[in-house]
């Protein structure tokens, strides 16, 4: 490195230091990631991970963005359901939001256990809304009926795929 380098990239951790860091931990943390892009666009735009000082922090803000997935998608789901005229679709959207609600429980249990540091509650919980997003998707096959889910139901099993993988480097 010549020396002009070597000022630049001091006085850039001198005048940066916390972006740097933050947006390295950032990087670090979606680099353990199966959806490194997802996890990238949810975590650089929210301000609490951008000042983040650990992978903790980093998990509980993904687990955050992960439960307001969930928050959303059921809410998506009632809005079907106020216009779902066939049976089987109505009946795929009362098990979907069944299952929808038992995953904002279980997020909400991770968020829980996270906080008190037990990793592997985290991972039983989050594993156990991914089940509930496959069950949501699985009851519109069994109704013969194209999902209108799919792609709610993948956003969110991505998103707990990368808090898994993220919780798992704590």
């Amino acid at each position: 490195m010549n020396p002009i380098s070597s000022l630049v990239f001091v006085l850039l951790l001198a005048v940066f230091p916390t972006q740097i860091f933050c947006q390295n931990l950032i990087d670090r943390a979606c680099g353990y990631t199966s959806y490194k892009s997802l996890c990238l666009s949810t975590l650089q735009l929210d301000s609490e991970a951008k000042s983040a000082k650990d992978l903790l922090t980093i998990a509980k803000v993904a687990l955050k963005h992960t439960g307001k997935k969930a928050g959303e998608i059921n809410a998506e789901i009632t809005k079907l359901q106020g216009s779902a005229k066939d049976e089987g679709l109505k009946q795929a959207l009362t098990d979907c939001a069944e299952n929808y609600g038992d995953a904002i429980d279980q997020i909400q249990d991770s968020t829980v256990a996270l906080g008190n540091k037990k990793y592997n509650d985290v991972n039983t919980w989050v594993s156990a809304a991914m089940n509930d997003a496959d069950s949501c998707e699985q009851g519109f096959q069994d109704q013969s009926i194209k999902s209108p889910m799919s792609a709610s139901n993948t956003k969110f099993t991505q998103l707990s795929s990368n808090v898994l993988a993220i919780t798992n480097q704590l």
